[in-house]
């Protein structure tokens, strides 16, 4: 009954991907992150500064915030709303600027390339892409608006046209240290690793205060498991900034991959003083206190997260394992039930669903459920032992057999399905064979039996 939901973050807020782990559980396999990829500060506000452009480049930096009212008329106040960090007030005024007439060239390029930034935080992106269109067809050269666009290719996981323009960024601005973070996240997103490094290594080069850099990599380092330079990284980033909640959440995520549950647990807590307000930590941190058996504390801090983010489907599925840990199948079961509402594609919630019915008797119903999570994902281990211990439930040695023996296949030494194959072979009269698995997975697990006594199951006498 493990589960690993680790935020490991790029940044913040952007492109979410789950990684599945591959270790065989009896009767569980389970998301390893509640987020896996994410930026914070996808666009650069900074970009939107043009060397030479006519207005005062004081008006064109400042980021303030303003309401969502209608743009104003004054020009000067239309810069302020359109570089803001309203967006809606920003699309509204930089929209005021671009129709004016009254704008050169490299004004426009500048507000479209503000609008864009404006759609993509409201999670627009082709309508971002157009205005990043506009602003590289008035002004060819504009470095920023190619980062900018790229980042909206990232965000619909078009990564061919997003390297392209992260490339002719770098190429016209070499010296850009978000440039090469940003590809780096990019590949980072690809599984490509070894140039997300390189990416990072030269943003930390050009600015060694970067802290998303610095997060990145490190996050790129516990991706490949080099654990103890992702939680350098990580330190040397709270070191520049220490109300950074990212680094310590990172920071946790890689002490939880070498299993020093202590240590994670008290940098998620950390994390969670500096932003009460994320879920997929709080998410974490109850998985790190299932892992130390601290069951209350976990459905404390999962039933935290659902509060925050009623639709994170891994949190469903860790507080349906919490549940089952402590004894409270029936809550175990409903959770799976939510995770598959929101979700009807959850292999993994399916094969949990599967084996806490099979626990409860609801045979016909789990057996549905496991057949549903193999069809999803066909030869997976964990579902295929639950699945065994449905047939064996139900009377069928053969199928039970055959079920156990494809989990034997793929890992010989798995003690669960050792003995309840022995189980199904002595119910199918092979004497011989089922003394020969008993014997076996007794010599693995010395408490197997009383295991599968739990489960309902016992051997002949």
């Amino acid at each position: 009954m493990n589960y690993e939901v680790k935020s490991r973050s790029y940044l913040d807020s952007s492109f979410p991907l789950y990684r599945l782990r591959t270790e065989i559980f009896p009767g569980r396999l389970a998301n390893d992150r509640c987020r896996f990829f994410s930026v914070k500060r996808l666009f650069d506000a900074r970009s939107v500064c043009l060397a030479g452009n006519a207005a005062p480049a004081a008006v064109w930096c400042v980021v303030l915030l303003f309401s969502s009212a209608a743009a104003a008329q004054n020009p000067a106040d239309n810069w302020a709303r359109c570089e803001g960090s309203d967006p809606d007030a920003s699309i509204a005024a930089c929209t005021a600027l671009v129709e004016s007439g009254k704008e050169d060239n490299e004004n426009q390029a500048v507000a479209f390339n503000s609008r864009g930034i404006a759609f993509a935080m409201k999670g627009k992106q082709d309508q971002a892409i157009t205005d990043f269109n506009r602003a590289i067809q008035l002004e060819p050269d504009y470095a920023g608006a190619f980062s900018n666009r790229a980042n909206a290719y990232a965000a619909k996981g078009e990564f061919d046209q997003a390297m392209a323009d992260y490339d002719r960024a770098i190429q016209l601005k070499p010296d850009d240290s978000d440039a090469y973070n940003y590809r780096g996240v990019a590949y980072a997103v690809m599984g490509h690793f070894d140039k997300a490094i390189a990416d990072f290594d030269r943003a930390i080069q050009l600015k060694p205060e970067n802290t998303g850099a610095l997060n990145n990599r490190g996050s790129a380092y516990d991706s490949v498991g080099e654990y103890e330079r992702a939680i350098a990284d990580f330190d040397k980033a709270i070191e520049l900034k220490p109300d950074d909640a990212e680094a310590y959440s990172n920071s946790g995520n890689a002490y939880s991959d070498e299993h020093q549950n202590d240590k994670a647990i008290a940098d998620y807590t950390q994390a969670l003083r500096l932003n009460p307000g994320d879920a997929g930590t709080f998410c974490n941190r109850g998985i790190r206190y299932m892992a130390k058996g601290k069951l209350d504390e976990a459905i404390a801090d999962l039933d935290q997260a659902l509060r925050i983010r009623p639709d994170l489907i891994e949190a469903y599925d860790a507080r349906g394992i919490a549940y089952h840990d402590a004894g409270k199948e029936e809550r175990a079961i409903a959770d799976f039930d939510q995770a598959i509402r929101l979700k009807p594609d959850d292999a993994e919630a399916y094969g949990n669903r599967c084996f806490s019915r099979a626990l409860v008797g609801r045979l016909s119903l789990a057996l549905e459920d496991c057949n549903e999570s193999l069809t999803l994902r066909p030869n997976d281990a964990a579902t295929f032992n639950s699945r065994g211990l449905v047939h064996l439930k139900m009377n069928d040695a053969e199928g039970a057999i055959a079920d156990y023996s494809a989990v034997l296949a793929m890992n010989p030494v798995m003690a669960t399905s050792l003995y309840g194959r022995g189980l199904a072979k002595q119910r199918s009269g092979d004497a011989a064979g089922a003394m020969t698995d008993l014997d076996a997975a007794k010599a693995i697990q010395n408490d197997i039996a009383s295991q599968f006594a739990k489960w309902g199951v016992t051997g002949q006498h």
